[in-house]
């Protein structure tokens, strides 16, 4: 809360007026208010907000009225700033170990070379822009690139320096990017990079969770590893990306697939809030309806409920939601005018719907388009070169679906 009786009358001043362009004029001048304000509700305001008047999310409109917005967003931002400083210690770092609960977005799908790392680097860029503490982080620990798509052909620090510990938090080999995101660049040079041990991944997923950042962007690689899937099931929101090439829409339903078992076999894992509630029994028959290889596999996860409810229905609450709160996202990337997303879309959710028992949202197709090529061997993020383009309005939609939905 803000402690208005510490501030001189020039703070206060300033916090009144940011106050009057997050919330109205009239509850900038109530004490009451300004004493009870927290640093929820200034996060809540400044996207309701950023919703109304980023000029990316209203490209239809006449150039006046886009720079009027434009005027007024930045009045928004700076307003945001000034609140936000006064929530935090004074002389703190922008990096603290231990304080951050960041959001995390991963980036995956089970097919390389469909765009991930372009998305991400993109996404990164855009939330950055409208005033969001963002951090982006390549672990496709076998095949980083992240930092390319950034503009960064040889960051000073890596992931592997944190894995190796030539660094004791992730928040020593963060490096600042010109484009907004903060980076934590991957590095594919190292024999083994990718085949960490279990113990180091949870360490990686917990110091990545701590980050003191509004959101943190993970980049993961284009397989169904344990160590890509778990990243994937780490995070708060998943998206996963597919093309209208039959291979990558196949692998984007393998992936979901993959994961879902893989969070129901983690149920009681050293990383799973339920750990101390194991049931051994349970755990065993999850583990031989799903991914046994004697013929005893279920054919759909309604078939496995049926399994639980007649051998253990004392845990078929704790399955139920684990499924319900497994929201996969999906994107289509490179739609052409011959493309029929739509189908892939629905192909994706029927089958999912069916066979999985889950709902998978759709935040939108990206278009196929040679500036994004241009823009990725010229190592610029397209949403920077070109910020009120057809890509960026895309992002921009998808984005606002994601997190404001």
């Amino acid at each position: 809360m803000l402690q208005i009786d510490e501030l001189g009358d020039a703070e206060l001043h300033n916090i009144r007026i940011a106050c009057a362009y997050l919330f109205s004029p009239q509850v900038s001048k109530d004490d009451r208010f300004l004493k009870s304000l927290k640093l929820e509700t200034v996060k809540k305001a400044f996207r309701e907000k950023a919703k109304r008047y980023h000029p990316d999310l209203h490209g239809h409109e006449r150039k006046g009225m886009i720079t009027r917005r434009m005027e007024r967003f930045i009045k928004i931002q700076e307003s945001y700033e000034i609140l936000a400083c006064h929530f935090q210690e004074k002389g703190r770092p922008a990096f603290e170990k231990g304080i951050g609960q960041g959001k995390i977005i991963a980036v995956g799908g089970a097919k390389g070379g469909i765009g991930k790392s372009i998305f991400a680097a993109n996404l990164g860029v855009l939330l950055s822009s409208i005033g969001w503490k963002t951090v982006v982080a390549d672990l496709d620990l076998g095949g980083a690139n992240l930092h390319l798509y950034l503009g960064e052909t040889f960051p000073e620090w890596n992931i592997n320096d944190f894995l190796n510990k030539r660094a004791s938090a992730l928040e020593e080999i963060v490096i600042k990017n010109r484009y907004g995101p903060k980076l934590i660049g991957g590095d594919s040079s190292q024999l083994g990079a990718s085949n960490i041990s279990f113990s180091r991944k949870l360490h990686l997923l917990r110091a990545t969770r701590n980050i003191d950042a509004d959101y943190v962007i993970i980049d993961l690689g284009g397989d169904t590893s344990y160590n890509i899937i778990d990243f994937f099931l780490a995070a708060d929101h998943g998206i996963v990306m597919t093309t209208c090439d039959p291979a990558s829409y196949l692998d984007a339903y393998s992936f979901i697939k993959v994961a879902l078992y893989r969070k129901l076999n983690r149920l009681f894992g050293s990383e799973s809030a339920f750990r101390h509630r194991r049931d051994i029994d349970l755990q065993k028959l999850i583990h031989q309806a799903t991914m046994s290889t004697n013929g005893s596999q279920v054919k759909s996860i309604e078939e496995l409920l049926v399994r639980i409810r007649e051998q253990r229905s004392q845990g078929l609450p704790l399955v139920r939601d684990a499924i319900s709160t497994f929201n996969p996202h999906l994107i289509v990337n490179r739609i052409t005018h011959n493309s029929n997303a739509s189908q892939v879309v629905k192909r994706i959710q029927e089958v999912s719907r069916k066979m999985l028992s889950i709902r998978v949202g759709y935040l939108g197709g990206l278009p196929y388009k040679p500036e994004i090529e241009c823009s990725a061997r010229d190592l610029i993020p397209i949403v920077a070169r070109y910020p009120r383009g057809e890509v960026a309005k895309e992002m921009n939609q998808m984005m606002e679906k994601l997190l404001w939905s």
